[in-house]
């Protein structure tokens, strides 16, 4: 499973587009309606589907960052 962020156009209900990606197997975790924006995990394999969805702008993969823990030596 990947982190992804969805962007949806301005021409599509959001809660529409959450619908069609849930169905197209991603697991919703947020809808940020003010921005246009849908968060949540996925199969790899599936990603292009999602890409496919009508109203989806952008199909992003979520990027983390871990700091190392306070006694880790500096490098």
């Amino acid at each position: 499973m990947v982190q992804l962020s969805v962007t949806v156009d301005d021409e599509h209900a959001i809660e529409e587009v959450a619908a069609a990606l849930r169905a197209r197997g991603m697991e919703v975790a947020q809808v940020l309606d003010g921005i246009g924006v849908i968060t949540g995990s996925a199969p790899d394999e599936v990603r292009a589907d999602l890409a496919g969805v009508e109203g989806v702008a952008s199909v992003d993969e979520q990027l983390t960052h871990q700091l190392p823990p306070p006694d880790a030596p500096v490098q």
